[in-house]
């Protein structure tokens, strides 16, 4: 693993613990290791190396240390140095499209299906029907067969043609390329990922390269009308990568029920429920006043920033009834405001 990966997930400036990060990297998908990666503007990068040793990561984390990048504190947490940052800067890319809290778990699988799906539509447009399909999987055919039984022969030529043009039209060409060279159709047979890679480039530049190109991919065609041909595609896989439990609790949610009565209606712990909830309200469209009283409202309000460094135990000695689930909602909200603010 590159080192100054790593360093760059601590660009944000702040001291922190560095065994939440690991946990973040790895995969553990709790309330606290959520909010860490949300804080720090890291939780794209969630289970990104499931594979990654602690024994590694600290030795990683020992090396930037010892090179002076980052500083230890005495309470074991690390903050970047000056001269860090600096090298963060030269450096240069920090793959600002991957997100593989949104799509780490389907992302390949979805390729697969998106390849598969050209190859379909390339051979139906010849009219020709002897070819080997590149997946076998009833996962794949299923969907293609439901999707051909939808629309007209024509219809689907058409959509599927002007849909990649314009996908394509969003892309850098760099990109497009990328992708355009791996599809496979009549006559054609696509080129793998690999032989497309920058071959100067070491496996890890090469593995963070392909995610970048395909969530860069992905987030363009979620963001495709809602009655696009690709995007009905692949939405069912990347809402995959959602907790299914939790994803059952937001559908409860415009009913505004109370803490109490959302953990009856889904027989589960009031607990479980507030964990759900802290989780839907760092990505998703939230109802933030439903559960932030008016008084934590308000004295919050007051208190000062930046909100990463707030501690829930010393805000609490000055307000003893502050509730933990309130106290986090308003510090994602308040967040989410300025960097909505700052985009």
């Amino acid at each position: 693993m590159e080192p100054y990966f790593i360093l760059a997930l601590f660009q944000h400036g702040y001291k922190v613990r560095t065994s939440t990060l690991y946990h973040l990297l790895k995969g553990k998908r709790t309330s606290s290791v959520l909010l860490y990666g949300f804080l720090y503007e890291n939780l794209r990068f969630f289970q990104l190396f499931p594979l990654l040793s602690e024994k590694q990561f600290n030795t990683i984390l020992d090396e930037l240390v010892k090179q002076e990048l980052l500083c230890l504190m005495s309470d074991s947490r690390v903050q970047i140095t000056a001269k860090g940052k600096q090298i963060v800067l030269e450096e240069g890319n920090h793959f600002s499209w991957i997100d593989h809290y949104r799509f780490g778990k389907t992302d390949e699988i979805i390729w697969r299906f998106l390849q598969f799906t050209v190859q379909v539509v390339s051979n139906l447009s010849y009219n020709h029907k002897n070819y080997i399909p590149l997946e076998q999987s009833p996962l794949y055919q299923k969907q293609i067969k439901l999707f051909l039984r939808s629309t007209t022969k024509a219809q689907l030529i058409g959509t599927v043609k002007k849909e990649w043009m314009q996908l394509f039209s969003q892309l850098t060409k760099d990109e497009a390329n990328y992708f355009a060279q791996q599809f496979s159709g009549y006559q054609l047979i696509g080129k793998t990922s690999f032989q497309l890679m920058d071959n100067q480039a070491d496996p890890f530049e090469q593995f963070l390269s392909k995610k970048e190109k395909l969530h860069h991919l992905l987030d363009i065609i979620c963001q495709m009308p809602e009655d696009s041909f690709l995007k009905k595609l692949i939405l069912p896989l990347v809402r995959q990568n959602e907790n299914k439990s939790m994803s059952e609790t937001w559908s409860y949610l415009e009913a505004q029920l109370s803490l109490e009565a959302l953990a009856q209606q889904r027989r589960v712990k009031v607990s479980t429920i507030k964990d759900h909830l802290m989780e839907l309200a760092l990505t998703k469209n939230f109802p933030f006043e439903q559960f932030i009283s008016k008084k934590t409202n308000q004295f919050l309000l007051e208190y000062p920033k930046p909100y990463q460094d707030w501690v829930y135990y010393s805000i609490k000695q000055i307000m003893p009834e502050l509730d933990y689930f309130e106290f986090r909602l308003y510090q994602i909200q308040k967040l989410r405001e300025e960097r909505d603010f700052r985009q």
